[in-house]
């Protein structure tokens, strides 16, 4: 397993994770929120995790190409948890897993991907927390589900303009 320890919070350490994942070439495909399965409601003993689930498309080709079976092991995921006042940042090693799949002969091509994980999991616990950096809001953290859009066409539509008057156009029957 490659293990980075961090001096910041939990909640803390997903900026740093997404910038540092984006600046080697990879993305966040989705943020788990595990923690809570352990026994239903956080307690103050209770550890609680995070799983993030990047994608490197580029380190992925050479991989599956020399043995398919890496599939059942990829996306990577890095889960990050606390146990008290420490946490972690924790993933499974590409190099290890070609010892589970009895493919030593591959480790070099493995290689690259586990540097990476390795390089994005100290970057992101050494990053600083976007309060004490100094950074604002930016597009990334904006959330535009169930956003509408303002301009529909390539005309300048707005869908206020079409549609209706607002009242029941329909005589019924």
């Amino acid at each position: 397993m490659l293990q980075i320890h961090t001096t910041q919070r939990l909640d803390q350490v997903e900026s740093g994770l997404r910038a540092s994942a984006e600046r080697h070439g990879g993305s966040v495909l989705a943020v788990s929120h595990t923690g809570h399965l352990l026994s239903g409601e956080p307690a103050a003993g209770n550890p609680d995790a995070v799983t993030f689930t990047l994608c490197f498309s580029d380190l992925y080709a050479p991989i599956l190409r020399a043995d398919i079976r890496f599939a059942a092991l990829l996306p990577s995921r890095i889960a990050v948890w606390a146990k008290g006042e420490s946490v972690f940042l924790e993933a499974v090693s590409p190099r290890e897993c070609c010892r589970l799949l009895q493919r030593p002969e591959i480790e070099s091509v493995v290689l690259p991907l586990e540097n990476t994980l390795r390089a994005v999991m100290e970057e992101a616990a050494h990053h600083p927390p976007l309060a004490e950096a100094g950074h604002r809001a930016t597009e990334d953290m904006v959330n535009m589900r169930a956003a509408l859009p303002q301009r529909i066409d390539c005309h300048g539509s707005k869908v206020e303009e079409l549609a209706g008057t607002g009242v029941h156009d329909a005589q019924g029957g």
